[in-house]
């Protein structure tokens, strides 16, 4: 099964600018963005809409990791999940050129986490998209899918041109 994910050029340079502001603490910064999910004939299209970035106040300080937060901030991106019944993706950047990976801990986490958000809204796919300067990866829970998720297909930036991001 194919997954696409499509974000508008604007609102990628609004992500990047946000994820690249410094924090009293965390080392990285956290959103969330939503998608709108459309079934297409090799599987999905999401295409982002919204970002909200996790509040100050949400971070946690743990030095063990770039970014902790608290469990309020998951439950504003359930609640977005829930009433704009959108596809939900968590969304941080290793800010280096070329391809990112996830770290052991994002695997770790996101695999904790994403379940919760397929069980709240099981009609859409939720995960995880990490960016760099230049390029992402994401991966992708669903009740169709493998139980320790699948690697998004595509991703591509869409404007005044066309840019691909990653995918398998």
């Amino acid at each position: 099964m194919n997954i696409t994910l499509r974000i508008p050029g604007y609102l990628l340079d609004m992500i990047l600018t946000d994820l690249r502001r410094r924090h009293e603490f965390a080392r990285e910064r956290v959103g969330f963005v939503c998608c709108k999910q459309a079934p297409v004939p090799s599987g999905h299209l999401l295409l982002a809409y919204k970002y909200t970035p996790i509040r100050d106040k949400q971070y946690i300080e743990n030095q063990t990791v770039g970014a902790e937060f608290d469990a309020s901030a998951i439950r504003e991106a359930m609640q977005l999940a829930l009433d704009e019944d959108a596809a939900v993706l968590h969304v941080h950047l290793h800010d280096h050129p070329g391809r990112p990976s996830m770290s052991k801990t994002d695997n770790r986490e996101i695999q904790a986490l994403m379940p919760c958000f397929v069980s709240l809204c099981p009609k859409r796919v939720h995960g995880a998209l990490v960016l760099s300067a230049d390029r992402a990866t994401a991966k992708v829970w669903g009740t169709h899918l493998p139980p320790d998720g699948t690697s998004m297909t595509k991703i591509t930036s869409v404007g005044a041109r066309i840019r691909f991001l990653g995918g398998v």
